[in-house]
Order: C-alpha cells, then sequence, then structure tokens
C-alpha cells in the first residue's frame, strides 16, 4: 500500500509541475511543413523573432479517416511537394510539452500563399518529438553545413539545421539504400549530418551526394533527393 501511495504522489507532483510552467511566448498560429505518407512528419515554419524562434520536427497523428484522405490527395497530386498545416492558435512550447493535441487544417501548398485548403478542423496529435530547439541569439554557425536526417525504412528526410542568422529552411526528400546507414537511422531519432560546403548561406550542392555522421563521422550516402522546400526571407 506505501508503494502504490509513492507512486501516486510522484505522478501527481510530475502533473503539477507540468501545469505549472509558464511560458512567455504568446499565443499564435505555428504553420508547419509535412513530409510523408504512412508516418506524418512535421518541420515548424520558423523565424528567428518570438513567438516562433523554434525549430521542432514531430511526428503527427490523424485520425484514419483524416490521413486517408491526405494520402489520396497527395497520390492525386504527384507534383505538389508542398503541402503545410495551419493549426489552431497556441504557445508552441505548450503545445509541444504538455498539451500535444489541436485542431488544424490541411493545405496542398502553402497556407499563407495560395495553398489549397483540403482538410478543415480535424484533430491532430503530437505522437513523438524528433528534435526541439529554441534558437538563441548567441549562436554561431557551425563550421559545416548540417542537415538533420531522421525517417523510416521507407522514407528518409534532410531538414537543415537552422543556427545563426541569416539563415534557410529547407527540407528534403532523400533516399539511403545502405543497410548500415539505415540501421544508424533506426537507432536514432535523428542524426546530424554534415556537407563541407563553404558557403554556409547556400543549400549543399549535391556534387558529391555523401554527408557524414556528426556524430561517429560515418558516410552517409545519398542515392537520390528532392528538395521539397526552400525558404530564406523568412530567416533573415
Amino acid at each position: 500500500m506505501k508503494l502504490i501511495f509513492t507512486f501516486l504522489f510522484l505522478y501527481l507532483s510530475t502533473f503539477a509541475v507540468a501545469q505549472s510552467v509558464h511560458y512567455q511566448d504568446k499565443p499564435s498560429t505555428h504553420g508547419m511543413m509535412l513530409m510523408g505518407s504512412e508516418i506524418i512528419y512535421a518541420s515548424h515554419l520558423p523565424m528567428f523573432h518570438s513567438p516562433h524562434d523554434y525549430q521542432i520536427i514531430s511526428v503527427l497523428e490523424l485520425s484514419k479517416d483524416d490521413q486517408a484522405k491526405y494520402i489520396l490527395d497527395k497520390k492525386k497530386h504527384p507534383d505538389e511537394l508542398i503541402y503545410t498545416i495551419e493549426p489552431e492558435t497556441f504557445v508552441l512550447p505548450e503545445m509541444i510539452n504538455h498539451t500535444k493535441t489541436f485542431k488544424a487544417n490541411i493545405y496542398r501548398g502553402h497556407f499563407e500563399r495560395g495553398g489549397e485548403k483540403f482538410l478543415e478542423n480535424i484533430m491532430v496529435k503530437i505522437s513523438q518529438v524528433i528534435y526541439y530547439k529554441q534558437f538563441d541569439k548567441k549562436s554561431i554557425k557551425p563550421k559545416n553545413l548540417q542537415y538533420l536526417l531522421f525517417g523510416n525504412a521507407k522514407e528518409q528526410f534532410l531538414v537543415h539545421r537552422i543556427s545563426a542568422r541569416p539563415d534557410f529552411d529547407e527540407n528534403i526528400a532523400i533516399q539511403i539504400h545502405d543497410r548500415k546507414n539505415l540501421k544508424a537511422l533506426a537507432d536514432n531519432l535523428y542524426i546530424t549530418i554534415e556537407f563541407p560546403e563553404k558557403d554556409l548561406r547556400k543549400p549543399f550542392s549535391w556534387a558529391q551526394p555523401t554527408g557524414y555522421s556528426k556524430q561517429t563521422h560515418e558516410p552517409f550516402k545519398f542515392s537520390t533527393h528532392q528538395v521539397l522546400y526552400l525558404e530564406y526571407s523568412d530567416l533573415n
């Protein structure tokens, strides 16, 4: 009985702390770029000013019916590379760390740049947070161009790791066939990939489609790549 009360106390204490956390960010609309089909990945569309100064990659869950409509729309429009989500207004870190469910609209195209809404007021759940970082004004750029590699056995993606202004946001669909590389990806939420480029303001040139794990220095070979989204102006 004493053990049960101990666990109950710890649970309630954790819950109380979560409820008492106060974030200074103001509620806002936090658009996200969507990638993937069987597993839906979302990359927050960031800026360097509050409350949008976060780079976040997460996994989203839709209802079976809504996900089927999303997949069907992508199949009907294979040339459309950009799909975005327009959530209801919320405090971003609070949503990511605690609430995790919200209502949203999904657009074919950019929701603020003429995209077409085809799913409206649907329920969305954040099932996993892959990468979460608030920008630091004191940050300096890394020596090499860095991308965040994530995905699953069927679909893999690279998102440029944003560091200091001016910078750029880039989302890329890639393919990995090397079994060792795929095993490393399966064992990690993400892998930081470095590309030796002199100009850190420009995306990777893909002259040599090989990057290197920042952690292990192992080479990662990408057989194909397709740029889904590239943004400069929001990160000047």
